[in-house]
């Protein structure tokens, strides 16, 4: 609405703003043509004047006498002057007005009489109407009149009045039928935005409305609908078909690396068979450790996300999260500001992100001291996760969300390399994110941002 209504108003002054002047050339064509009716009249009795022979004094003062007469009933001076722009009779005793010497010269010289401006309401000066005195081609004299324009600017006014409040009644229906009509269009178009939205926190059972707004629209939203439907059915195929995989190998390696182990009493001292013993053994936990991690992620995208304040979410998870640090002989600290924020938590809960990243830094960082800290970040809520051990170079930073990814450092350590990614998937899911960053003075910060509850 906001855009179409200044459109409309922009139109419709388009309209009014011609209008208006024509109205006042109308106007001022209505006043010219009476008073040049007049001034042609006077004009046949000036050339009888002129040219009446004996009679011509008599003619003169007749005319003076008329021209008088017409002055005072019209309020409108007038000149009557020779060739030589001599004054023969002037009705208010005045010369004629200065403009009207260009005007006399002219018509005095066989000129047709220059077309009269239009009267407007704010011009207050009289309308100068000349017309010449003779028969064909031979002017003889002319007629100046200083036609007033009071009564003809109070007309125009008056109609533009009229077509002002023909314009603000019009502008006013239009505005009124324009914010409707303006809801009806855009309803399916909010409904769409906010559909999405929903889909792109990974609530994919949203639905857009299909039943509202134009046709074009309701087209939209019945394809956007059915886009969301296949998107799901291949989110939901492929989180089966990974489920399904991770259950059926895990059986078939749990047998293998039982059947590995038995065969450690028959090793005996061979120093190769023991080493190749080993590494088979390691691979074998490795792989079940990967299964166990992508069932896990299978479940985490199994559960929906929520809404609520930070305290709720994170219930008393900092006394697990102190329990676990303080086991690996490091120190915790906790700083947690403003937890009454609302924001939107990822699937699997924002507790389970920070648990996974408090993990890793007791795992990982082979530093002393283990803190977390959370504040309101805009709207949202901003929690940071920092140890002060080895960090990871910029490269190591940007690539540690990456799947399977693990730093070359911690290749010896227990882990899949899946965490850090499912938690920026969940969190990016949700609105939200990962950042990973240098801890001043040496160190690993993993920020996690999560945006307000809608």
């Amino acid at each position: 609405m906001v855009a179409i209504a200044p459109l409309l108003v922009l139109l419709m002054l388009g309209v009014l703003v011609p209008t208006a002047g024509t109205v006042a050339e109308r106007h001022t064509a209505t006043l010219v043509a009476d008073r040049l009716s007049d001034a042609s009249r006077f004009s046949v009795l000036a050339l009888t004047a002129l040219t009446g022979g004996t009679a011509l004094q008599a003619d003169l003062v007749r005319l003076r006498a008329e021209l008088d007469e017409y002055a005072d009933l019209y309020d409108t001076p007038m000149w009557f002057l020779d060739r030589e722009q001599q004054v023969l009779h002037a009705t208010d005793g005045t010369p004629p007005p200065a403009e009207a010497t260009a005007r006399l010269t002219g018509v005095l010289a066989g000129q047709l009489p220059p077309v009269e401006r239009t009267v407007w309401p704010w011009r207050v000066e009289p309308e100068l109407v000349v017309t010449p005195v003779g028969r064909d081609s031979q002017v003889v004299a002319a007629l100046v009149l200083a036609v007033p324009t009071d009564s003809v600017r109070a007309r125009i006014l008056g109609d533009w009045a009229l077509l002002g409040g023909l314009f603000a009644l019009v502008a006013t229906l239009a505005v009124w039928l324009v914010g409707p009509m303006t809801r009806w269009i855009l309803r399916p178009v909010a409904d769409l935005e906010r559909s999405a939205a929903a889909v792109r926190a990974g609530q994919l059972d949203t639905r857009a409305a299909p039943d509202s707004g134009p046709p074009e629209l309701r087209n939209l939203s019945a394809g956007f609908n059915d886009m969301v439907d296949a998107v799901r059915r291949t989110i939901e195929r492929q989180q089966r078909f990974v489920a399904d995989a991770a259950h059926q190998l895990r059986n078939p390696i749990a047998s293998v690396r039982l059947s590995v182990e038995n065969l450690e009493p028959h090793l005996g001292t061979d120093a190769d068979a023991r080493v190749a013993y080993s590494d088979a053994v390691d691979d074998l936990e490795r792989m079940s450790s990967v299964l166990s991690s992508m069932l896990a992620a299978t479940a985490v995208a199994d559960r929906p996300a929520g809404a609520g304040p930070v305290g709720a979410a994170i219930g008393q998870r900092g006394s697990s999260w102190r329990a676990v640090v303080e086991d690996a002989g490091m120190t915790f600290a906790e700083d947690l500001a403003g937890t009454s924020t609302r924001v939107r938590e990822p699937t699997g809960g924002l507790a389970a992100a920070v648990d996974e990243l408090v993990a890793n830094a007791v795992r990982l960082s082979r530093g002393s001291t283990v803190t977390v800290r959370g504040r309101p970040d805009g709207s949202g809520y901003r929690i940071e996760v920092a140890d002060d051990g080895r960090g990871l170079d910029e490269n190591g930073r940007r690539r540690a969300t990456e799947r399977f990814w693990r730093s070359p450092h911690d290749q010896n350590v227990p882990g899949t390399g899946l965490g850090l990614a499912i938690v920026a998937q969940v969190l990016d899911d949700a609105g939200g994110a990962l950042e990973l960053a240098e801890t001043p003075g040496g160190g690993l910060t993993a920020v996690v941002r999560v945006p307000p509850a809608t």
